[in-house]
């Protein structure tokens, strides 16, 4: 059997999205290797990033959907945040 899947947090997908925000998608290394989101990241795979990603909807042709997406003040907070 294949390890136990562990949800995503929001801190988590919100460390995602400024990571791609940074060093743009594909990226996957650079973002588990940044300290502004290793340790938000800690327990997740450059794979597990990647299909994040593409499950959360967040690539150029479907980005006014996805970012309707996170529209509760918890996940802006969060992702603003990481820009600060």
């Amino acid at each position: 059997m294949g390890k136990a899947k562990k949800r995503w947090t929001l801190e988590e997908e919100a460390a995602l999205s400024a990571g791609v925000y940074k060093y743009g998608t594909g990226k996957w290394k650079d973002i588990l290797n940044d300290h502004q989101f290793a340790h938000c990241l800690i327990n997740r795979s450059n794979v597990d990033l990647k299909d994040k990603w593409r499950n959360l909807g967040c690539n150029a042709s479907n980005s006014q959907s996805s970012s309707r997406r996170h529209t509760g003040s918890r996940y802006v907070f969060i992702v603003q945040m990481y820009f600060l």
